[in-house]
This record gives C-alpha cells, sequence and structure tokens, in this order.
C-alpha cells in the first residue's frame, strides 16, 4: 500500500503508505486549507485522500465512485473541483477537502483535466472525446 512518495529535494525519495490501495491520479496542494488532496479512480467510496503533510494520509469519501482523473483549488473561490472520466456526474465540489458534492456537467464525456484561472475568475476544464464540447468553463 505505498503509493505515496515524498522527497525534500526532487531526487530522493521515501515510500509513504497511502489510506487506501486505490489508483491515485492526480494531487493538489490547498494552501488556505492546509491540506494536500488526491484522487483515485478505483475503489468504493474512498477516492479521496488527504494529508497535511504527505506523510500521514486519511481515507475520506467521495461523493461518487468515477473514475477521477484531476482536481484543482480555487483560493478566490476557496473550492476544490475535481473532474472524472467516467460515471453519471462527473464534477464534484469540496470547500474543505473532506466533503464532496456532485455537481452536474453540460456533456457526459471524459474530463480529463481542470485547472482555476484567477485572471479570468473561472474553472476551465478539458476532456479527451466529445464532438465540439471538450471544453468547459465556469465561475
Amino acid at each position: 500500500n505505498q503509493r505515496v512518495m515524498t522527497s525534500s529535494d526532487g531526487r530522493n525519495w521515501t515510500l509513504r503508505t497511502a489510506a487506501a490501495a486505490n489508483s491515485w491520479t492526480a494531487i493538489c496542494w490547498a494552501a488556505e486549507l492546509g491540506l494536500l488532496v488526491a484522487l483515485s479512480s478505483s475503489g468504493r467510496g474512498n477516492r479521496v485522500m488527504t494529508s497535511p503533510d504527505g506523510i500521514t494520509w486519511s481515507s475520506r469519501n467521495s461523493a461518487a465512485d468515477n473514475a477521477w482523473t484531476s482536481l484543482c483549488w480555487s483560493p478566490q473561490r476557496e473550492l476544490l473541483v475535481a473532474v472524472a472520466s467516467s460515471g453519471s456526474s462527473r464534477i464534484m465540489t469540496s470547500a474543505d477537502g473532506i466533503t464532496w458534492t456532485v455537481r452536474s456537467t453540460p456533456a457526459s464525456i471524459s474530463w480529463r483535466s481542470i485547472c482555476w484561472s484567477p485572471q479570468r475568475s473561472q474553472f476551465a476544464a478539458v476532456s479527451n472525446s466529445g464532438t465540439g464540447n471538450r471544453v468547459m468553463v465556469s465561475p
């Protein structure tokens, strides 16, 4: 279950124990929360884990058992937003990294990545499937 590694210099790495033996796909630092938040594409109800230091991880309930692919933190909105490549509702949000809420998507396509733009005050996500609808934005 050593599915996490940490390094203080980027060259020497130490294995750490993850909260669950899932397929961890994304990680994000939410500075204002003092938390690292990681997402998984596998597991049952435990597709989120959090850590204040990268060493000790806690399992969190995901809003849905989707194949979560990416997440980002908006300090201006005080919100974490995650996207998934499969499932019925492919967005989930959290203000604390612990409690997650499913949100509707404009298209049920394979969402791969999301980011926050403070200059535009919006989230942008991209997909590798769909026709004419591979980008979505939201304030």
